[in-house]
């Protein structure tokens, strides 16, 4: 029985060492997000569940974000020590990085085509102009409201830090506060439920301030190093969506086990606000992650009308990597 045993096990050991080499062999990769894992990075952890990344050669770990930890200077961190590195961010973020501190970042792919930021508002807004008071909002949340604002913000709005629950409303809800930043896939269906009075949400393409959001990068170094592996890495990363948007409650569990403490029912109905973001007219013909660049260049001419960047050069920012995946 010993002997064999030992020819058994002989005759699997170069079945485990070819199981062993090709784990081996799958590149080491990061993504990292700029909020804590939900319904928003539904598609990273669907893309590492299902295996997209590990056929496309990749052994990818999701990073999750939250108060004060910067995806751009974590990007940085890890581009440095030669690390296959993505980012999740604001393109405005990425933009004023690179012009006001020289940051050599670089946007691949845009997840969100269109604004998922909503004002929501105790009074009326015939218009920006409108805009008076004290304006809650995440610390990088407040770029649009101060463009739409114009020059000399400073003396109209004065953004405070959102807190308080439920979903960061608290003290909006709790009249503290005369605005308040909020998502459609978030915030906005909490005030839906929560708020006791009469209120007004407002898009910010009414005030003429239209940015896509979220955004992938990396660095200019990491994409130069790994092109290949960065192209496979945003397709899957784009199979993880598209695999969620059709198959939307076993996604849900999914994030369930990445993030225990999620609302999945809650989650899952924002996600139908995300994929009617994500998925438009240009993602079904361009494929998911498409690249506006027109929005980007209106962007950066709003960014500088408002003072918050020195000028409104977009060059080198956006190096796109097409997903090939459509929605």
């Amino acid at each position: 029985m010993k002997q064999l045993t030992f020819a058994l096990s002989l005759s699997l050991a170069p079945a485990l060492m070819g199981s062993s080499s090709a784990q081996s062999a799958l590149k080491p990769a990061k993504v990292i997000e700029s909020w804590f894992i939900h319904a928003e990075s539904i598609g990273d952890p669907v893309a590492v569940e299902q295996g997209f990344y590990k056929a496309a050669g990749l052994e990818v770990t999701v990073v999750p974000g939250g108060p004060g930890l910067s995806p751009i200077d974590r990007v940085l961190a890890e581009g440095k020590t030669g690390n296959l590195v993505l980012g999740v961010d604001y393109p405005q973020n990425i933009l004023e990085a690179r012009v006001n501190q020289k940051l050599p970042l670089v946007i691949v792919s845009v997840d969100f085509q269109d604004s998922a930021m909503r004002i929501l508002s105790w009074k009326p807004l015939p218009s920006a102009a409108a805009v008076s008071g004290n304006f809650a909002a995440w610390i990088g949340y407040d770029k649009p409201i101060k463009a739409a604002v114009g020059k000399g913000w400073e003396g109209k709005v004065n953004v405070v830090n959102q807190q308080g629950d439920p979903a960061t409303l608290g003290g909006w809800l709790g009249r503290q506060y005369d605005y308040a930043s909020a998502m459609v896939y978030n915030e906005v269906m909490v005030a839906k439920k929560q708020a006791k009075e009469k209120y007004y949400t407002y898009s910010y393409k009414q005030f003429g301030v239209d940015w896509p959001e979220n955004v992938l990068f990396t660095t200019e170094d990491t994409l130069k190093k790994y092109p290949k592996e960065l192209a496979a890495m945003v397709r899957a990363r784009y199979q993880g969506y598209q695999y969620a948007f059709k198959n939307p409650q076993d996604a849900g569990k999914i994030l369930a086990k990445y993030n225990p403490n999620l609302d999945i029912p809650f989650e899952l109905m924002g996600l139908t606000q995300i994929k009617a973001l994500m998925v438009t007219p240009e993602t079904r013909k361009n494929g998911l992650g498409y690249v506006n660049m027109a929005k980007l260049s209106k962007m950066a001419l709003q960014l500088e009308a408002s003072g918050l960047v020195p000028n409104a050069s977009t060059s080198g920012l956006v190096q796109a990597v097409p997903s090939g995946v459509k929605p």
